[in-house]
């Protein structure tokens, strides 16, 4: 029985992507290209393309990387760590509703020193070797500065020193001071 081109989409669509990735795109689109015409058969290479784009972005970590030394690093790991911060950080900072976090930044590895810096015009994380720990830390300082501004922080901060300039030590009071 031959199926029509939108149950082949429908298949297409629950195939594992490494299915659709290897599949032979020429040869699919001739067929599908001439069993209904041109217009139809264009949406379906269309969806088809889609699909495929869409299975390639899977294997790409939601922030860019900088590897110029090319150490090697695990992209998969990174991406777990990455998807694991954003969804903690969230729950434990408004456990309520927690936020969709997404911070954007540059894994750099290869570098003198394991660094975080975001500044206005740029946010990365600069690591010398792979390193999970690191990493995940700078994850959760890039998440945190998603839902706290920078004038939240200027205040959180000015608040922390005024509260540790009000309060004394015991030590202090017994020095006297």
């Amino acid at each position: 029985m031959k199926q029509s081109d939108p149950d082949r989409v429908a298949q297409t669509q629950n195939q594992p992507c490494s299915k659709i990735q290897s599949a032979g795109c020429s040869s699919r689109r001739a067929n599908l290209l001439g069993s209904h015409g041109s217009r139809h058969g264009l949406l379906v290479v269309a969806v088809v393309a889609t699909l495929s784009l869409g299975c390639l972005a899977q294997d790409a970590p939601p922030f860019e990387v900088s590897n110029p030394k090319h150490k090697k690093w695990p992209a998969e790991e990174a991406s777990r760590i990455y998807a694991s911060a954003c969804d903690l950080v969230a729950r434990r900072v408004r456990p309520e509703r927690p936020p969709h976090l997404h911070p954007k930044f540059r894994l750099i590895l290869g570098t003198g020193d394991d660094q975080v810096i975001r500044s206005s015009t740029e946010s990365e994380i600069r690591l010398k070797s792979w390193n999970p720990a690191s990493f995940a830390e700078g994850v959760v300082i890039m998440a945190a500065r998603e839902i706290v501004s920078n004038d939240q922080v200027v205040n959180i901060a000015r608040d922390a020193l005024f509260s540790a300039q009000a309060s004394v030590s015991v030590n202090e009071l017994r020095q006297g001071r």
